[in-house]
């Protein structure tokens, strides 16, 4: 299964959204699947017609149109969500998320669900082969309820997201291995499979190393490791993972979907072990785990990344 959006992916298509359709308004709604839209407060989807996408935020994996009128759309890609703006000539203008069907694929696809069509003749496809995607129609004073309730972690890219702060999230975990910490939401909001590999490898850690096991310089290093990770993505281009497979035109991600190709720091091939229920990929050479501790420190600088948190 091609890669799951996760906080890079959500938050460049955040970018390019903003791009093309602030300041659009909606003239009509085309609901194929009516259990994608979600409508709490008892609006529908129709009061959303003839009103003006103001602003495009990004809170975690959510991402949020606010509205002229007092109304906002929340949008939720999940496991398979895809979003394609096209215009009247059915050129693409903004894509991201999931990568199935091909973003230049012929729209609407028989698994696009929801179409919005704007006052200039734009189209926005929401695609998903799943089904698990859901987008909130809601009053604005009701976004942050529903935000609320996911309990989400910081976000990693603000400036307000420090080592402390890292400390802290980290500290009622402390038994618990590295990785699925990373991918709890609870403790740091948007990071999933692959850029928790990422990070784990440019902080020079394994997958199971002991939260608690983390001194001082590994908590540094992990900091540090998230911050540019996720940054890079955001500034350079997503991680780019095809049938589990990295492309060969980008150096980018360093160790996820490599099995079998040399290591970038030490040459030695990528493995892929199934840890925690998820496909782990790290250098044995760079990452050896031995039991407790803090394990796979070597010379060197794995990430390959800046050292601005970007």
């Amino acid at each position: 299964m091609p890669r799951v959006p996760e906080l890079p992916e959500v938050e460049s298509l955040r970018r390019d959204l903003a791009a093309t359709l602030v300041g659009r308004t909606f003239a009509s709604v085309d609901v194929r699947l009516a259990k994608q839209v979600l409508t709490p407060t008892g609006l529908s989807v129709e009061h959303i017609i003839g009103q003006q996408i103001e602003e495009i935020r990004r809170r975690a994996k959510f991402l949020i149109f606010d509205l002229s009128g007092g109304l906002a759309l929340v949008f939720h890609l999940r496991l398979a969500g895809q979003m394609i703006h096209r215009d009247a000539e059915q050129a693409t203008l903004a894509s991201g998320g999931h990568p199935v069907p091909a973003y230049d694929a012929p729209m609407p696809h028989r698994s696009t669900h929801v179409i919005f069509h704007f006052d200039d003749g734009s189209i926005l496809y929401l695609t998903d082969i799943r089904q698990f995607g859901r987008v909130w129609v809601l009053p604005d004073a009701g976004v942050d309820q529903l935000i609320e309730q996911a309990k989400l972690g910081p976000e990693p890219l603000d400036p307000s997201f420090t080592v402390d702060m890292l400390r802290e999230r980290l500290a009622r975990r402390q038994k618990m291995p590295l990785k699925p910490v990373l991918l709890d939401q609870h403790v740091i909001a948007g990071i999933g499979n692959i850029y928790a590999d990422e990070i784990i490898f440019a902080s020079r850690l394994t997958p199971a190393t002991r939260v608690g096991d983390l001194d001082d310089a590994a908590l540094v290093r992990l900091h540090r490791a998230i911050k540019d990770v996720l940054g890079l993505a955001v500034r350079e281009g997503v991680a780019e993972i095809l049938n589990g497979r990295a492309t060969m035109t980008r150096d980018f991600p360093r160790v996820h979907g490599r099995k079998g190709q040399p290591c970038p720091v030490c040459g030695r091939p990528i493995v892929k072990n199934q840890f925690a229920g998820r496909g782990t990929y790290t250098c044995p050479e760079c990452q050896p785990y031995a039991g407790d501790g803090v394990q796979g420190v070597q010379s060197g600088d794995p990430a390959g990344v800046s050292e601005e948190a970007g």
